[in-house]
């Protein structure tokens, strides 16, 4: 039992008892006072009856007297009137035997009035004349006593129902700081640190409250540190400080994990031959500012694309990597690229060299050796050509579908339902699993096209909201059939930034309430990158359980999610895929892992594929893990 119902329900007893204690005292005061005063009548109505009825007596007149105690007992509470007269051996009685009216039973049957009796013998001088007894009838003092106490009784509830609302209010306002102190203890339990707590009046709740907040921006502190070293290792190992892009480890470690999923891309290398002559011109400074130049007119023209890695390979060659494969759009991206590139440049038209394009589209069996071979001998092809070419190498010919044949491919799939699901365990170092991850397909004259080859295409025609509640709703439809199982789905980039699909959600998950418990939704960490604030609201508000997908991919954004507070991360391919190799520096990624341990977040490593990497990732903070080494399985 919390404080304040053990506060609130001890001083209500005490005035329980209170008003048992004063109701009990006035009850018994009250009714000695009725029985009491029912006495005293009884007694002088015998006497002033029996001086009224004396004259009668002493002269026979039976009907004068029958007359006085008719006209007494009908004008009076009696049970019973009684008159022996002794010189005629009569009797007149009179006699009211009737339950009081107004009155329970329950309450009469109590016996707390006998009625009080009272008799005398009546004389004239020395002569006996008769006998007169008189008996109270207890009915108005029960009709009195249950008239006062229940009145009082009345008062007493009303009372006792405003000191309980009183007390109700005085105490959830005295102990207001310490349920303040208990929520701030338990969002520092999860990592959490909201505002600090308003100091109260009472001076030792106020010291309390002032020690609370202070550990709590202490550990605040502490934890930012460590997002900042994290923020700092990767920077210190990826960054390219002269452009502020990722430099050539970044590059190859990007490509390694976008190269280890199903969707398609391209690697674009822009070689801006200009900086070279810029540098022997004018210097250093004038040349690094046009690379820092260069290099936010392609992160602007990346924004595009919700998935991409921007990088600095050497002096003068920029490297991009986008889910893009159309050759046609591909050559349009080259010559934005260099027309962005030309317009830095005052005065163009001096003969120089700007800049030229080489680009290689992924193939099947592609590593980034051979990936990257290609897109060199694009870009030596485009300097042999002109200042301003674009050369894009396929490698092989292209045995893929156009982008309208995978639209229709999409559509039919989302109107006929024909998705195929399997799932994917991710598996603690005990061995039990945390969830599955629904995967689709769609599969078409025998040949099963992944999500990784069609995403492109949704996000290029905005299908993204239809596809993602579509996905979402068949979850659903799986978790209500299926108690055991727990599901979690990606989302693409577009539905994160659009209200109506929150809006959307928010009402399905309405309708699988039970079911929506065991679900949790995936965000790239692109979308955060492109529009946090966005985001902000919908998250906060959200009944399920949330992830970041391919966290760490994006340069400073550590120190910026730990408002968001998701559940879990999974960690980017890129920083986990070496970890077995010789000389693996793993602080990075220790570092990684604080920094989301801090936001409250289970840690998940992706595409494990042997149980040396289980070992290692074991003792690098992570907390589970994903792969091939638990293969995916078809969902019947």
């Amino acid at each position: 039992m919390t404080l304040y119902r053990q506060l609130l329900v001890t001083m209500l007893l005490l005035f329980a008892m209170l008003f048992i204690t004063a109701y009990s005292v006035q009850f018994s005061s009250t009714r000695n006072y009725l029985a009491q005063q029912q006495q005293t009548t009884v007694i002088n109505t015998v006497t002033s009856l029996g001086l009224a009825l004396t004259p009668y007596l002493e002269t026979s007149d039976t009907l004068g007297a029958e007359s006085v105690i008719n006209a007494v007992f009908d004008g009076g509470f009696y049970r019973r009137v009684r008159l022996d007269l002794l010189a005629a051996d009569q009797q007149i009685i009179r006699e009211h035997t009737s339950l009081p009216r107004r009155v329970p039973a329950w309450f009469v049957n109590l016996g707390l009035f006998e009625g009080a009796k009272y008799d005398a013998v009546l004389t004239s001088g020395w002569l006996q004349l008769g006998h007169l007894y008189v008996e109270g009838h207890p009915g108005q003092a029960y009709y009195e006593l249950w008239q006062g106490m229940s009145r009082l009784a009345t008062w007493f509830l009303a009372c006792f129902l405003l000191v309980w609302g009183l007390l109700v209010l005085a105490l959830r306002y005295l102990l207001k700081p310490l349920h303040d102190i208990e929520k701030q203890a338990r969002e520092i339990e999860l990592h959490h640190f909201g505002k600090a707590i308003p100091l109260p009046a009472t001076r030792e709740l106020r010291e309390v409250v002032a020690a609370i907040n202070n550990m709590a921006g202490k550990l605040e502190l502490q934890f930012k540190e460590q997002a900042d070293e994290a923020e700092r290792l990767r920077q210190r190992a990826f960054l390219d400080e002269a452009s502020g892009l990722g430099n050539r480890s970044y590059f190859v470690s990007q490509s390694q994990s976008w190269l280890g999923e199903t969707g398609g891309g391209t690697v674009i290398l822009i070689s801006v031959d200009m900086l070279e002559s810029l540098y022997q011109e004018e210097g250093f400074a004038v040349r690094d500012e046009m690379i820092r130049a260069v290099a936010g007119s392609l992160r602007q023209l990346c924004r595009r694309f919700g998935e991409h890695a921007l990088a600095r390979l050497s002096a003068y060659e920029f490297a991009m990597l986008v889910p893009e494969t159309d050759g046609e759009r591909l050559g349009i991206l080259g010559e934005e690229i260099n027309r962005s590139i030309a317009d830095l440049v005052v005065d163009p038209v001096n003969g120089r060299d700007l800049s030229v394009v080489g680009m290689a589209v992924i193939q099947s069996g592609d590593n980034v050796s051979q990936l990257l071979t290609r897109a060199d001998n694009a870009l030596n092809k485009a300097r042999m050509e002109h200042t301003g070419a674009v050369v894009v190498e396929h490698g092989r010919a292209e045995d893929g579908l156009g982008r309208l044949a995978w639209k229709q491919l999409v559509d039919e799939a989302l109107a006929e339902d024909s998705f195929e699901c399997s799932v994917q365990a991710v598996l603690d170092f005990d061995g039990k699993p945390y969830h599955e991850e629904l995967f689709i397909s769609i599969r078409k004259d025998g040949v099963v096209y992944h999500a990784g080859h069609f995403l492109p295409v949704v996000e290029q025609f905005k299908l993204g909201e239809r596809l993602d509640l579509h996905i979402i709703g068949r979850a659903l439809a799986l978790l209500a059939e299926r108690p055991q199982l727990k599901l979690a789905v990606n989302l693409t980039r577009q539905s994160c930034h659009q209200e109506s699909f929150w809006t959307a959600l928010t009402d399905m998950l309405e309708q699988y309430k039970e079911a929506g418990r065991r679900l949790a939704l995936e965000l790239p960490e692109s979308a955060f990158a492109s529009g946090k604030d966005i985001l902000v609201s919908p998250l906060a508000s959200l009944k399920v359980a949330w992830g970041i997908d391919h966290f760490g991919r994006h340069f400073d954004l550590l120190t910026q999610l730990g408002e968001l507070r998701p559940h879990y991360v999974k960690l980017d391919h890129g920083y986990t895929s070496q970890v077995a190799e010789p000389g693996f520096d793993d602080a990075f990624l220790a570092a990684v892992c604080r920094a989301a341990h801090n936001m409250g977040a289970v840690t998940i490593a992706t595409r494990v594929e042997t149980e040396p990497q289980v070992r290692l990732l074991k003792i690098l903070h992570v907390d589970a893990y994903q792969g091939f080494i638990s293969p995916p399985r078809r969902l019947s």
